[in-house]
C-alpha cells in the first residue's frame, strides 16, 4: 500500500510537470500570445516638437593679444610685459573687472632664417592673449578702441552669447512641446484615436554662440568705436515625445 501511494504522488507530479511544459511551449510557437501584452504597451503616437526663442545677446567673449619681436627672447618678452600691461590698464578703465580676464595663451619662439642650408636664429617672437568678458555688449567697440590704442595687435575674434539663457530656453521648450502636442493631435483625429497623456520626452537644444572673425580687419573709424552689431541670437529646443492613445 505504501509503494502504490508514493507511486501515485510521483505521477501527479510528473503530470503536472509536464502540463507545464506544455503551457510555456505554446505561449512561446503560438503567435501573439507573448508579445500580446507588450503590443498594448507600445502603442502610442511619437512626434517631434520645435521651438525657438530669440533676444539680443547680452555677453561678448573678444580674445586680446600682444605680439613682440626682438633680437633675444629677453628683450621680446619685456617689450611684450609692457604692452600688456597697459592692455590690462585700459581695460581697467572700461571697468572690466579682474575675473572676467584670463589668460589664455603665452609662448616664445625663434624665428629662423635659413641662408645656403644654415639655419639661424634671426630673433624672438613673445605672443600673450588674455579672453575677455565684456558684460554690455554696447561697449565692445569701446573695448576694442581702446586695447588696441594701448597695445594690443592681435584680436583673435569676438563671441556673442547669453550670460544667462534659461529663459529664452523655457520659452523654447514650451513652444517645442506645444508644437509636439499639435501634431499629435492632428494625427490622432486622422487617425480616429484619442490623445493621451505624454508617455516619453527626450529635449536637445542649441545655443549657438555668434562669432565675428578677424575683427582686426573691422576699419576703425577717426574719432569713434569700431562698429560692431551683435544682432540676435537664437536658441533652439526640439523635443520628442511619445503619446499615449486611447
Amino acid at each position: 500500500m505504501k509503494v502504490s501511494r508514493i507511486t501515485t504522488i510521483i505521477a501527479a507530479v510528473a503530470l503536472a510537470l509536464l502540463a507545464v511544459v506544455l503551457v510555456l511551449q505554446l505561449l512561446l510557437v503560438v503567435p501573439g500570445v507573448g508579445s500580446m501584452r507588450a503590443g498594448v504597451e507600445e502603442r502610442g503616437i511619437m512626434v517631434m516638437g520645435e521651438g525657438k526663442a530669440s533676444a539680443e545677446p547680452d555677453l561678448a567673449m573678444i580674445t586680446i593679444g600682444v605680439e613682440t619681436r626682438a633680437g633675444t627672447a629677453n628683450t621680446a618678452a619685456e617689450e611684450n610685459t609692457r604692452r600688456m600691461a597697459q592692455v590690462m590698464d585700459a581695460l581697467q578703465r572700461r571697468e572690466i573687472a579682474d575675473e572676467d580676464i584670463q589668460t589664455v595663451d603665452y609662448s616664445i619662439r625663434a624665428e629662423i632664417d635659413w641662408d645656403d642650408d644654415e639655419r639661424r636664429v634671426i630673433g624672438y617672437v613673445v605672443s600673450n592673449s588674455v579672453r575677455v568678458k565684456v558684460r554690455d555688449v554696447d561697449q565692445v567697440g569701446d573695448v576694442l578702441d581702446a586695447v588696441t590704442d594701448a597695445g594690443a595687435n592681435n584680436i583673435h575674434g569676438i563671441q556673442f552669447t547669453f550670460d544667462d539663457p534659461s529663459e529664452l530656453r523655457e520659452q523654447a521648450r514650451a513652444e517645442a512641446m506645444a508644437d509636439a502636442r499639435g501634431k499629435a493631435e492632428a494625427l490622432a483625429t486622422l487617425a480616429g484615436v484619442g490623445l493621451g497623456k505624454p508617455r516619453i520626452i527626450s529635449e536637445s537644444f542649441v545655443e549657438p554662440p555668434f562669432y565675428l572673425e578677424r575683427a582686426m580687419a573691422i576699419p576703425m573709424e577717426a574719432g569713434g568705436g569700431v562698429p560692431v552689431s551683435p544682432g540676435q541670437l537664437e536658441v533652439n529646443v526640439q523635443v520628442q515625445v511619445t503619446f499615449d492613445i486611447r
